[in-house]
C-alpha cells in the first residue's frame, strides 16, 4: 500500500502541541478541526518507552502509519486470575487537551494484547475501546479523529495494596503548545 506524501502532510500541519503525553511526540493539525471530526499528525522523535496510561477516547478513530511503526495495546476486562487490578476512572474532558477531571467509578481485572502496525499499515478503535500506544523512533501517523460522541472516556491505573498508582497525571512538560521540535523529524 502506497503512503500519503509525508512532505505535503509536514507543510500542512499547524497548532503543534508537543511532548504530547511523552517526552517527544508532537502533534499536528492538518486543516480546521469541526464538529465532523478533526484530522491529526502525530510525529514523534524517540523510540517511544514511557508508558502511557490505558485509556479510551470520546470519539472512533482511524489512523494510518505512514513511517515507522506503532504497537497498539489494546485491553480488556477479564476475570479473577488474569491480568492486574487497575482503578477505572472517568475523565471528564474540561474543553483543552490535557485538561481533564478524573473521577474513579470502580475497580476491575484487565488484560492486553498487543497489535503492531508497520509503514502502510490502518487501525482504527471506536470510544468504548481501551488501548495505550508505543510508538517508534520517527514514526509519523496520520490520525483521522471523527465526531465527538461521549462527553467523557476511560482511564486505567494500575490499584496496589488498594493504593491508585497516578499513572494518568498530567505533568508541566506535557502538551506545550506552540512548540516546533528542534530535531529533525
Amino acid at each position: 500500500m502506497k503512503t500519503l506524501s509525508t512532505k505535503a502532510l509536514l507543510a500542512m500541519a499547524h497548532s503543534p502541541v508537543r511532548n504530547y503525553v511523552i517526552p517527544g511526540l508532537t502533534s499536528y493539525l492538518i486543516g480546521s478541526p469541526g464538529p465532523a471530526g478533526t484530522v491529526r499528525l502525530f510525529v514523534n522523535e524517540r523510540d517511544h518507552q514511557e508508558a502511557i496510561a490505558p485509556h479510551s477516547h470520546r470519539f472512533s478513530f482511524q489512523c494510518q502509519v505512514l513511517r515507522g511503526a506503532v504497537r497498539n495495546r489494546v485491553w480488556t476486562q477479564c476475570s479473577a486470575g488474569c491480568g492486574d487490578f487497575y482503578t477505572v476512572s472517568e475523565l471528564r474532558y474540561r474543553g483543552n487537551v490535557g485538561s481533564y477531571e478524573k473521577v474513579a467509578i470502580e475497580s476491575g481485572r484487565y488484560m492486553h494484547r498487543d497489535e503492531i502496525h508497520d509503514e502502510g499499515a490502518v487501525y482504527s478503535m471506536r470510544p468504548e475501546e481501551i488501548h495505550s500506544i508505543f510508538f517508534s523512533r520517527g514514526a509519523m501517523v496520520l490520525f483521522f479523529e471523527g465526531p465527538t460522541v461521549a462527553d467523557r472516556s476511560i482511564l486505567l491505573e494500575p490499584l496496589i495494596d488498594g493504593e491508585t498508582v497516578p499513572t494518568g497525571a498530567v505533568l508541566p512538560w506535557m502538551f506545550q503548545r506552540g512548540i516546533r521540535p528542534t530535531t529533525a523529524t
